[in-house]
């Protein structure tokens, strides 16, 4: 009597649990069957604005449905990352993450939204920036720039793409090591940052190769410097953060972000869809054009690194704000 009530107890169990697996398979393979859209948090003619067009012009060969990217800048990337966190959880609302909004924001100032709230499905890819100055500046490199600062306190104006971003970080790690005072201004993404430059509103700012080639030899800009280890294959005569003495490194990833709970086959679904897509030769030509690369990473590794550099943005931001916001 007690084996045939544990058979029957089992055998409920599993005709209980048959019709939720069968659910979450039947999910997966439906998904998609609309568009999906994918936030872009930033301004036009930036860095994610057109790396993330370049990927989803593929989309419909790989997930039978297209990926249409919108634009919602403002608050530095967090009214586009708010949105996607609260949206529903089933795949059709996505966002372009990155380092600004994704990492730094919610890490340093508690706002945005990062890796508690959002799931990751993928990074697509990684770079590092090169600082930029106005053509007519006094300052010809970036030891001229650091002398100029160093002269004039509270005088250079730097355009970020948004705050705690790449070049942001990297000027308030030399005003935290160095003592040195600059004035930041944080703009809606990387193409008006770049654009404030070239009008004369700001001073300094960053550049990917897509951005500064079409103004390489005008005068118009001034290289100063790569935010990396090694130098630029194109631009072999730009220094290295390293080499100036600065030890600073940081790339702004872009990468694919859904709302927390949605449903794993469809995460792993849209994984292996942009795998697919990050591969296409229409996609890596792109790309190249931009200067740039593809450093894929699917959904289990690219949560590793992102909380890696998560948790050490808070560090970094607990000391800044120790020294400069008392």
């Amino acid at each position: 009597m007690l084996n045939l009530k544990i058979g029957l107890s089992t055998i409920l169990v599993i005709l209980l649990l048959l019709p939720f697996g069968h659910s979450r398979s039947v999910l997966g393979a439906e998904f998609p069957s609309k568009p999906i859209t994918l936030i872009v948090p930033s301004g036009a003619g930036g860095g994610h604005d057109l790396t993330f067009r370049a990927v989803t012009s593929v989309s419909m060969d790989y997930l039978g449905q297209p990926m249409v990217v919108r634009l919602m800048p403002g608050g530095g990337g967090a009214i586009g990352s708010d949105f996607v966190a609260k949206a529903k959880p089933d795949g059709y609302t996505l966002l372009a993450g990155g380092r600004g909004w994704s990492s730094a924001l919610p890490a340093v100032d508690g706002r945005s939204k990062g890796p508690d709230d959002l799931a990751t499905v993928c990074r697509v890819n990684y770079n590092t920036i090169m600082l930029v100055a106005r053509g007519d500046g006094p300052y010809k490199n970036f030891k001229e720039l650091m002398a100029w600062v160093k002269a004039n306190p509270g005088k250079l104006i730097v355009g970020t793409g948004s705050r705690w971003i790449q070049a942001d970080h990297f000027w308030k790690k030399l005003m935290l090591e160095r003592g040195i005072k600059v004035k930041l201004v944080p703009y809606q993404g990387g193409g008006q940052q770049f654009r404030a430059v070239l009008g004369g509103h700001s001073d300094v700012g960053g550049a990917i190769p897509a951005m500064y080639d079409s103004f390489k030899g005008t005068g118009k800009l001034t290289p100063l410097i790569w935010l990396d280890k090694k130098r630029h294959p194109h631009y072999p005569n730009v220094p290295t953060s390293y080499e100036e003495g600065v030890d600073f490194m940081s790339g702004m990833w872009r990468g694919i972000l859904a709302p927390k709970g949605t449903p794993r086959p469809i995460i792993e679904k849209l994984g292996a869809a942009c795998r697919k897509m990050t591969k296409s030769k229409t996609v890596v030509r792109m790309i190249k054009r931009f200067g740039d690369g593809i450093q894929f990473l699917g959904p289990d590794e690219f949560a590793k690194v992102w909380r890696a550099e998560y948790e050490e943005l808070k560090t970094f931001g607990r000391a800044f704000k120790k020294a400069y916001m008392k």
